[in-house]
């Protein structure tokens, strides 16, 4: 994109209204009088006299907790320098922006009109107790160091320079696994560093932190290496004085020769490729200026094709961003209320990301970069952005090091590190948060879960997830070369057990012997299903129905009844199951509701609608849900004679007499069932506020509900869950992802367990 269309769209965006990229919104209500006076006077004294009382409550009763500053006097905002406080707005608002997006922390970007230290600390230290912490942001060096020096002691909530720190955490988990490939021990290594302000002196000392040796690490600035004579000749501030080598004058070109690392943090184009050529063997290039980096990687392997390269651009591999960092860090740092962000946890924040990158990175990730496989390597040394999962790693790992450091308002006695997990993964959305639970379960007792499209990359990269996790122990039906061909291409390491179902014994033998008992009267001969079993998709309910597997999956790549046929051919309904229902857990709007019976039964009678909803409550139970269940229709209660619905009426009637305990009603609108301002009009419902268990009149209007508000609403479905069927067996839906398949198998997991219970 030419830079002049980039500065229109931008410009627009910035624009478009509102006007910037971000705002305050109410978090109570405060739509009745009532409400306000909670809200404000009189209801407000109470919490005042609170925090009067003992501060820390300030926590409790306001959003200090959750609330960060974004603070800067505009002295080197981005590549444009010292442009004023006021010019750099733009900059704090979206850095804001990314503190919400990414680890739901509210922001105030402040513009502090000061470039005196005193002034400038002063300023920030008289609305300190505002915040939970503090994020410093484009502030000249060396000024800025001085004045994080000075807040961090002064204040007791965290504080940090996140162009002081950001790229040194960020590198830091770059040059861990890099140096990892290429098989070097950080204290041999030879570091260059081209630049000397604020990013390049903290990185230098967190790379110190990392193992290099002091003697092997050269810092450049515009007049070349920082070495001893250039002190002597007063040519170096304090700062840069610590980083002061005994060698001989000279230029970055000389520093290079022999050098094993590069990290370049001051201008593009700086960097020859005669330059890269004098590096040692297999070297790393970490050339971060923005927008244009010292060199470009295509001009690294024009002269070096063992060399690894990162930068600071989305556009090439292993991009070095800061928002990888500061998010998490004051995600971890406020939700123990630590006073600091102390060394220790910067360094938890960078071995958090190392450990990541070596994890299987999630379909939801690569489509977020087009589809690009993604595996750690070369071109894979940190993770992406648009990786969820950095929230729970990164935000845990400094929490934990804040409260055994010391340093955080929660005790080592309230802290657990599992549970604060859990509370993270719920930031991301309450269906991770349930799943969560239901994954938790399935832990306890791991059950065989057999998967009959085993050689799918989908089901190769899930079942690598669930025994990492320890969710269950995969049986993957397929044949064994592929799935050790896709193993081998996505960097998979894991040992489960694989059946070619062509060649197995029990395909001709007692299975089926077994499969033609059961079906002979159905027309099915002995030859038959030795036929029928040649399909995975046979075999793998047999293996369950057997007892040889505990419960099983399958559908990421065949038509729902193409996966559904078999499992009630072998597997079976269960004696006291009138009708097999096929169900979806969904999360919408904050809210968890089931949606019934989107894909087994076509028109169900009274009885049979009777039944899903019995079992279709019985499921939520399972989650956790009182179930307050809502037969839908187009009329609210058979608004008139022609528009009764005699047999939803009916059904209500039996489901009542199935499950004496259920809370259900109908026939009503969706509306009806959903808004509590509708339900005034029908006093004598069974339930107020939302239901949580819909049941649909028939299979089409459920399905097209489902996925209407899956695709408009956003909603996220997990499902569909079988209930009914006499062993625990569930069908993927085609394109599920890494992490959907994940969740299925652990519900199928926990299913087993009860099966495993009732059989006792």
């Amino acid at each position: 994109m030419d830079e002049e269309r980039l500065r229109k769209e931008a410009l627009d965006y910035h624009a478009a209204a509102p006007a910037g990229k971000i705002r305050v919104e109410p978090t109570k209500p405060h739509g009745t009088a009532r409400e306000l006076s909670l809200a404000y006077s009189p209801g407000v004294a109470y919490p005042c006299e609170e925090i009067a009382a003992n501060p820390d409550d300030a926590y409790k009763y306001t959003s200090k907790g959750n609330l960060v500053a974004v603070i800067s006097n505009g002295t080197a905002v981005l590549g444009l320098g010292d442009i004023g406080a006021l010019a750099g707005k733009p900059v704090m608002e979206g850095k804001g922006l990314l503190f919400k997006a990414f680890a739901d922390i509210d922001v105030f970007d402040i513009e502090v009109d000061r470039t005196d230290i005193d002034e400038f600390v002063e300023a920030v230290k008289a609305i300190a107790p505002t915040f939970g912490g503090i994020n410093l942001e484009d502030i000249k060096a060396p000024e800025c160091f001085e004045i994080e020096r000075r807040l961090v002691s002064e204040l007791d909530i965290p504080v940090m320079h996140d162009d002081q720190h950001g790229t040194a955490i960020i590198s830091g988990a770059a040059l861990i696994n890099a140096l990892e490939i290429v098989e070097k021990e950080a204290s041999a290594v030879k570091v260059v560093i081209s630049g000397a302000g604020a990013s390049a002196i903290s990185c230098a000392t967190h790379y110190l932190r990392l193992g290099v040796s002091p003697e092997n690490l050269l810092m450049c600035d515009s007049k070349g290496i920082l070495t001893k004579s250039r002190d002597s000749a007063g040519e170096l501030n304090e700062y840069k004085a610590n980083f002061a080598r005994d060698v001989p004058d000279g230029g970055l070109a000389e520093a290079m020769v022999g050098a094993d690392v590069f990290l370049g943090l001051s201008r593009g184009g700086l960097v020859s490729g005669e330059m890269v050529a004098s590096m040692a063997e297999r070297p790393l290039i970490f050339a971060l200026a923005n927008p244009d980096p010292e060199i470009l990687p295509s001009e690294v392997m024009a002269v070096r094709d063992d060399a690894i390269t990162a930068t600071g651009r989305s556009d090439f591999a292993n991009q070095i961003n800061n928002v990888l960092g500061f998010p998490y860090i004051f995600r971890g740092a406020l939700d123990v209320r630590a006073t600091e962000i102390t060394e220790g946890m910067k360094m938890a924040a960078t071995k958090a990301l190392a450990e990541l990158a070596k994890e299987p990175v999630p379909d939801d990730v690569a489509a977020a970069y087009g589809g690009e496989q993604m595996q750690f390597g070369p071109e894979y040394l940190i993770p992406k952005p648009f990786d969820a999962r950095v929230l729970i790693w990164e935000a845990s790992a400094v929490a934990e090091a804040a409260v055994n450091e010391g340093v955080a308002r929660v005790g080592a006695d309230e802290f657990n590190v599992e549970k604060y997990r859990e509370t993270l993964e719920a930031r991301l959305g309450l269906t991770r948060s349930i799943m969560r639970n239901v994954i938790n379960r399935a832990k306890r007792d791991r059950k065989r879960i057999v998967f009959s499209e085993g050689d799918e990359p989908t089901i190769i990269k899930a079942a690598a997830q669930c025994i990492a996790e320890g969710i269950c122990d995969p049986i993957l039906l397929g044949h064994p070369e592929r799935i050790e061909a896709v193993k081998e291409e996505h960097g998979l390491n894991f040992e489960c057990e694989t059946i070619d179902v062509r060649y197995d014994p029990r395909r001709r033998g007692d299975y089926a012997d077994e499969f033609h008992k059961l079906r002979g009267r159905k027309g099915v001969t002995r030859r038959d299903a030795v036929s029928l079993l040649k399909s995975p998709n046979y075999f793998g309910p047999m293996m369950v129905h057997c007892g040889d597997a505990d419960g099983y999956l399958g559908g990421i790549a065949h038509q729902y009844p193409d996966i559904v046929k078999p499992c009630l051919q072998t597997i079976g309904p269960d004696p006291s199951a009138h009708r097999i229902v096929g169900l979806y857990m969904m999360t919408v709007n904050g809210q968890l509701m089931f949606i019934a019976d989107a894909t087994i039964n076509i028109y169900p009678d009274s009885r049979t609608l009777a039944e899903i909803a019995v079992q279709t409550a019985r499921v939520a139970r399972r989650f956790g849900v009182k179930p307050k269940v809502a037969m839908l229709s187009f009329s609210n209660f058979g608004t008139s004679g022609e528009l009764r619905t005699d047999r939803i009426e009916e059904a209500i009637s039996m489901a009542r007499e199935m499950d004496g305990d259920l809370i259900i009603d109908g026939p009503m609108q969706a509306d009806t069932a959903l808004v509590p301002d509708r339900q005034k009009e029908f006093p004598f419902m069974e339930f107020e506020g939302s239901a949580n268990v819909l049941v649909c009149p028939n299979l089409a209007s459920a399905n097209i509900a489902y996925k209407l508000l899956q695709r408009i609403a956003g909603a996220e479905m997990t499902g569909p869950i079988l209930e009914g069927l006499a062993k625990p067996a569930h069908v993927l839906q085609r394109g599920d992802s890494v992490r959907q398949v994940v969740h299925m198998a652990a519900i199928t997991a926990v299913d087993a367990q009860r099966h495993a219970q009732q059989r006792l």
